[in-house]
C-alpha cells in the first residue's frame, strides 16, 4: 500500500484522497454534508498511478465546488465509468432503463418469497436489504460494493451479503434479466476470512453440575420481586431433554404430542417478526420428525399435560398464555437466571450461553453415552458431519471416564 503523510489536517473545502482496505476513496468536505463524513468510492486499488488519478478527481470536485456547480446529492459524474462494451449488457428485461443492483435484489426477493420461511425472508429484506440499499447501483461495480460493505459493517455480514448478491446475479443471468458471462460477485465471499463460527465451531453446552443448577434455578424462581421466571422451567427442561431448536419447542402444540406422551412430532416452529408471532411449517431444514420420548421425558410431559386441552394449544406459553418471545426470554429470563450460574462455574471471559446451549448439551450427552451420531442426527434434524465437527463438546466429555 502507498504510504502518504496525512498528519496535516485538510483545509476547509478540500477533497482528501485516502485508502481503506487497499482501495482508494475520496473524503468529501464535511461542511457540504451537515458535518458528516462522506466518502466517494472510486473503485481503484491504492497504487501510485491510481493515486494520481484520484488526485485529479479530487481537484475536479474542488473546482466544481468553487464554481458552484457541485451537487452534493449527485456524485454520478465523478464515479468510475465502465467500458462501453459492458454498459449495455446490464439492462432490464422490462422497459429501457438499466436494471440496478437494488432492482435486481427486489426482483430476486419477490421470486424467492414463496420458498423462504417468513423469518428468513424478513432477514433478507430488512437486515441485508438495508446494507444493499447503500451500495452502488451498478451491478458491475462488485469491488466498490465490497468496499462499501466492509466500511459499513462486519466482515461476517459482508461475506453473507456478497454470497446472497452472487446468488441474485446468477438468478438474473439464468432468467435473462441481465446478460453477463459470469457473475462479478463470484467467489468474492470466499476471499474473505471464514465466519467466526467456522473459526470457533465448538459447542457451548452445560456440564452436569451446571445443568442441574440451571434447572433448579428456574424451578425455584417463584414469588420473587419483579418478574417470576419459574413458569419457564418446563420449557428449559424440555430443551435439555430433547435437544430441539428453541423455536420448535415454543411452537409445539399438544396436538403434536402423542396421547400417551410416548413421542413428539416436530413439524413447525414459532418465531417473532416485527413483534408478531409467526408460525413456520417444517423444521429449519424443511423436515418433519418424530422424536421418541424416554421415560424421564414421558413422565415429565404427562405431569404438565392438561386434563382437557385443544390440539392447537401451546405446550409452553408465556405468563399471558401467548407464544413465548424467544428474544425477550433470552434477554430477560435467561440472562437473569443463567448468567449468575456460569459466572461462578466458568473462567473469566467465557463464551456466553444461550438457550441453544441446551441443544449442545443434549447432543453432546447422547454422544458421550454411545448413541450413534446418525441416530442423533435424525432426532435433532441435523447431519452426522455437523454433529462430529460442531456438537461434540469436550467440556462434557472430559468429565466422563471409560467404563
Amino acid at each position: 500500500m502507498v504510504q502518504i503523510n496525512q498528519s496535516q489536517r485538510r483545509r476547509k473545502g478540500t477533497v482528501g484522497v485516502m485508502a481503506s482496505r487497499g482501495m482508494l476513496r475520496l473524503h468529501l468536505p464535511r461542511e457540504l454534508y451537515s458535518g458528516k463524513n462522506t466518502f466517494l468510492y472510486i473503485g481503484l486499488a491504492d497504487t501510485l498511478e491510481n493515486r494520481a488519478i484520484a488526485e485529479c478527481k479530487a481537484k475536479q470536485i474542488e473546482l466544481d465546488i468553487l464554481t458552484g456547480i457541485f451537487d452534493p446529492n449527485d456524485l454520478s459524474k465523478y464515479k468510475p465509468v465502465q467500458p462501453q462494451k459492458h454498459s449495455n449488457l446490464v439492462q432490464a428485461k422490462f422497459g429501457t432503463t438499466a436494471l440496478t443492483l437494488q432492482g435486481l435484489w427486489d426482483k430476486y426477493l419477490s421470486y424467492k418469497q414463496g420458498t423462504l420461511k417468513p423469518k428468513s425472508f424478513h432477514y433478507l429484506q430488512t437486515t441485508l436489504g438495508r446494507h444493499i440499499a447503500k451500495c452502488p447501483s451498478d451491478i458491475l461495480q462488485a469491488l466498490e460494493v465490497r468496499e462499501v460493505l466492509l466500511e459499513a459493517t462486519t466482515g461476517d455480514m459482508t461475506k453473507r451479503i456478497l454470497t446472497h448478491l452472487n446468488a441474485a446475479v446468477n438468478w438474473g443471468i439464468k432468467h435473462r434479466l441481465i446478460i453477463l458471462p459470469v457473475s462479478p460477485y463470484k467467489d468474492m465471499a470466499n476471499d474473505l476470512p471464514k465466519y467466526n463460527w467456522q473459526n470457533d465451531p465448538a459447542p457451548n453446552g452445560f456440564v452436569s453440575e451446571e445443568k442441574t443448577l440451571v434447572l433448579q434455578a428456574f424451578e425455584s424462581h417463584r414469588n420473587k420481586p419483579g418478574h417470576c421466571y419459574g413458569i419457564y422451567y418446563p420449557l428449559v427442561k424440555f430443551w435439555l431433554l430433547t435437544g430441539c431448536r428453541p423455536s420448535e419447542a415454543i411452537g409445539l402444540t399438544w396436538g403434536n404430542v402423542a396421547l400417551d406422551c410416548s413421542y413428539v412430532l416436530f413439524n413447525s416452529s414459532i418465531q417473532f417478526i416485527d413483534g408478531k408471532a409467526v408460525e413456520s411449517k417444517g423444521s429449519k431444514n424443511n423436515k418433519h420428525r418424530k422424536f421418541p420420548c424416554n421415560n424421564e421425558l414421558k413422565e415429565f410431559l404427562v405431569s404438565i399435560k392438561p386434563k382437557q386441552f385443544d390440539s392447537k394449544e401451546l405446550v409452553f406459553s408465556s405468563p399471558t398464555g401467548e407464544a413465548i418471545n424467544y428474544s425477550n426470554f433470552s434477554q430477560r429470563a435467561w440472562h437473569k437466571i443463567v448468567v449468575p450460574i456460569t459466572d461462578k462455574t466458568r473462567e473469566p471471559g467465557y463464551k456466553p450461553t444461550t438457550p441453544y446451549s441446551c441443544r449442545d448439551t443434549f447432543i453432546s450427552e447422547q454422544l458421550a453415552q454411545g448413541i450413534p451420531s446418525a441416530v442423533i442426527a435424525r432426532w435433532c434434524d441435523t447431519s452426522e458431519s455437523i454433529i462430529n465437527s460442531h456438537y461434540l463438546d469436550n467440556k462434557i466429555l472430559e468429565h466422563l471416564r471409560p467404563l
